[in-house]
C-alpha cells in the first residue's frame, strides 16, 4: 500500500491549527520536501475588535513541475485584494474556503492561488 504525501504528512502529527507564522514555517518546509498546499481551512484565533487573529490548517500535494503559489487568510477585502494581484502574475485561485465566526458574525477567508 502506497501513501500520498499528503497521507504521510498528515500522519506525522503535524495536522493542526497553525499560527501564521507557524504556517510560514511550516510551507517553506513542505516546500523544501516537494509539496505545495492543495486545500486550506482556516478560523479565527482570536475576534477581539482590534487584534483581530487567524488559525490555518492545510492538506498537501506533490508539487507538479514548475509550480508557482501563494496562500493567503483574511478578511474577504484583503482576499480579494489578493485575487487581483495573484492574477496579474498568473496565478488562479485552486481552492478557497470563507468562514463566518458565530459570535461576531465576522468572516474569514483563506485560498491558495496556483500556477
Amino acid at each position: 500500500m502506497s501513501m500520498s504525501g499528503r497521507d504521510a504528512y498528515q500522519m506525522s502529527g503535524i495536522d493542526q491549527w497553525l499560527a501564521t507564522a507557524n504556517a510560514n514555517e511550516v510551507v517553506n518546509a513542505m516546500a523544501a520536501k516537494g509539496m505545495i498546499p492543495e486545500t486550506i481551512d482556516c478560523r479565527f484565533a482570536d475576534t477581539t475588535p482590534g487584534q483581530l487573529a487567524y488559525v490555518s490548517k492545510f492538506t498537501w500535494k506533490r508539487a507538479p513541475a514548475n509550480t508557482r503559489y501563494r496562500w493567503e487568510v483574511g478578511d474577504p477585502n484583503y482576499l480579494a485584494s489578493k485575487k487581483v494581484r495573484s492574477n496579474r502574475v498568473g496565478l488562479h485561485r485552486a481552492f478557497a474556503k470563507v468562514v463566518r465566526d458565530p459570535a461576531t458574525r465576522q468572516k474569514v477567508g483563506c485560498s491558495i492561488w496556483t500556477s
